[in-house]
Order: C-alpha cells, then sequence, then structure tokens
C-alpha cells in the first residue's frame, strides 16, 4: 500500500479515517507486520509532524449480570 492508493478516495469524516486505519492495521497483521508501538512520520507538502501509537487492547467476555 503507498500514499497514492488514497488519493483515488477522500476522507471527509472520522468514520472514514478509522475505517481505512482499521484496514491497514488489519492487512499488516495478516503479513505478520509488527503493528505494536509508536509510528512517527511527516506529512508531505504540510508543515505537521504526528505520532501514531498502536497499542492491542484485551478483549473481554460480555459481562455476566451479578
Amino acid at each position: 500500500m503507498t500514499r497514492d492508493q488514497l488519493r483515488d478516495g477522500s476522507i471527509t469524516s472520522a468514520e472514514e479515517f478509522e475505517a481505512i486505519l482499521a484496514e491497514a492495521v488489519e492487512k499488516a497483521i495478516e503479513a505478520d507486520v509488527g503493528v505494536r508501538g509508536a509510528w512517527e512520520f511527516r506529512t508531505d507538502g504540510s508543515t505537521h509532524d504526528w505520532e501514531v501509537e498502536i497499542v492491542e487492547l484485551a478483549r473481554y467476555e460480555d459481562d455476566e449480570d451479578g
């Protein structure tokens, strides 16, 4: 996946951003790429620097009443 692949679409909401991010993380995990940790990067054409941190959350079964 390259940044150019995102140029064909648009991200106009937090929900769309989350969906694209989830897809990237899931594809990386399927390819045995380690995704945990902090990722620092600079965006092209922007003065912004970013850090994204990926932490695996524990999954819990539905809480039982009582």
